[in-house]
């Protein structure tokens, strides 16, 4: 685990999951992506453990493994804190601490609160940030390469970079974008080194229209374009689909 200092925001792409009551706990895998999945090592799997001691119930759980793997977009992460969600409020039983939950991942307590948050220590520091007044829409652009996160971090050079700026509340989409753009990716530049491709989505997604920030999503390898409208985010996924039709490309509003 490294010291983080990351903002994270939520979309409207997403993994699914099912749950039904069983004898005992079993997880089952469908969706685009399902294939590369370890049905028996699984951050699902690791959520569930975390009540093994005093969970009565027992669950099948199907993942419908609708985001790509190894793409810095949280999928795994998200999918144990949904478990996480499920089991402290249909069962009823206390939500483990921060610490507990950042040890299947950094992102799970974030993705527990799914809220837009500013995230520090190894990820157990959630602070919430208000961008109630930020409309913005987010064009999602994987090339169909696993980055592993580990081997990202292995890399980074320097431990000790300077702290984001605080963030403050913002009446506009246009202060945000500007406080964004002061911002910085330290894995950028090394996930791009590392994957040529990286840079080829990051080049094609600031060539389409009206982009206002384009930059790579956590370690990688899916990278994003900030937009004003759904409909200009509409044209820029189609621009981008165009130039490379066998990339995963999504677009959503900003939550």
């Amino acid at each position: 685990y490294h010291t983080l200092d990351s903002i994270v925001i939520f979309t409207d792409i997403f993994d699914s999951l099912f749950f039904k009551k069983n004898k005992k706990n079993g997880l089952t895998l469908t969706g685009e992506f399902s294939n590369s999945l370890n049905v028996k090592k699984n951050s699902i799997l690791e959520a569930l453990n975390l009540f093994e001691n005093v969970l009565t119930d027992h669950f099948s759980i199907n993942l419908e493994k609708n985001l790509p793997l190894g793409a810095g977009l949280g999928g795994g992460s998200a999918d144990a804190a949904a478990v996480i969600r499920f089991i402290t409020n249909y069962c009823r039983h206390p939500m483990p601490s921060p610490k507990a939950i950042s040890k299947i991942g950094a992102d799970v307590p974030a993705c527990v609160s799914s809220l837009a948050s500013r995230v520090g220590g190894i990820g157990e520091i959630i602070k919430p940030i208000d961008i109630s007044e930020i409309d913005l829409w987010i064009v999602l652009v994987n090339p169909g390469i696993f980055v592993s996160t580990g081997s990202i971090f292995e890399e980074v050079t320097e431990k000790h970079n300077e702290p984001l700026e605080p963030f403050t509340h913002f009446c506009t989409t246009d202060q945000f974008i500007d406080y964004l753009k002061r911002q910085r990716n330290d894995l950028q530049d090394i996930a791009v080194n590392k994957c040529p491709e990286i840079k080829q989505v990051l080049d094609t997604i600031e060539k389409t229209q009206d982009v206002l920030l384009s930059r790579m999503s956590g370690s990688g390898s899916t990278c994003f374009g900030l937009y004003r409208s759904q409909e200009i985010a509409k044209r820029a996924a189609s621009y981008i689909n165009k130039k490379n039709n066998k990339w995963w490309i999504k677009f959503s509003k900003v939550n």
